[in-house]
């Protein structure tokens, strides 16, 4: 009886990879995106489905996989080996993202990803990368989140770095040293999923880790 007030949710990731594997090429390109909404109202349709025949709150996930992008991508290598754009990174992709080495302004990633966020309904986010803090130009981050809303992006968020000397307390972004004392006692914040962490290196796998190295920042 508990479910009954719960979400049982189908989580999902790799759209991109699948995407390569059927039409060899990604979303970013017309027919890769043709497919991907086929996909995603085929999960929005299973899921009225469900709801019908169980009465459960059933809903399509678009989820970070924090530990399953890595140990699904080990098992695909294992059964079907190293595969151009498909198995030679070290994880999967966050659900209908687009790759993270994709090299696209934030306006055209939210253009890509909004044509897709709207399948969900448990739960979904969009994310641009940006290459620097964003203190000293607020108005570009009022731009990317109206942007954002006018896609009907239901979760958006802005990665930025945030450092922080813990031996003076200077907070900004740090290259190697503090600027204040010269200290490299640096606490260097990175959103990686949903969550800040101080040490991305130790509180992530591995698939997760090689993930955050290879985003590219999101810039006009």
């Amino acid at each position: 009886s508990a479910l009954k007030h719960g979400t049982i949710v189908i989580g999902q990731l790799g759209l991109a990879e699948t995407l390569q594997i059927l039409v060899g090429c990604d979303h970013t390109e017309d027919e890769g995106m043709k497919l991907a909404k086929k996909i995603e109202q085929m999960f929005k349709d299973l899921c009225s489905q469900f709801k019908e025949k169980y009465r459960l709150n059933f809903g399509v996930y678009m989820t970070p996989a924090e530990s399953l992008c890595y140990t699904a991508m080990n098992k695909f290598k294992k059964k079907y080996g190293e595969l151009p754009n498909i198995s030679d990174h070290a994880y999967f992709t966050n659900s209908i993202h687009v790759p993270v080495w994709k090299k696209l302004s934030p306006f055209e990633k939210i253009d890509i990803e909004s044509q897709l966020t709207g399948y969900s309904n448990a739960g979904c986010i969009t994310y641009v990368e940006l290459p620097s803090g964003v203190k000293n130009n607020i108005k570009s981050v009022e731009q990317l989140v109206k942007y954002a809303m006018d896609k009907d992006i239901p979760y958006f968020a802005i990665n930025v770095p945030v450092d922080a000397c813990l031996d003076c307390g200077y907070s900004d972004e740090i290259a190697n040293e503090c600027p204040e004392c010269g200290s490299t006692n640096i606490q260097r914040l990175r959103r990686v999923t949903g969550y800040l962490t101080n040490d991305y290196l130790t509180a992530f796998n591995w698939g997760k880790q090689k993930e955050t190295e290879e985003r590219v920042k999101h810039a006009h």
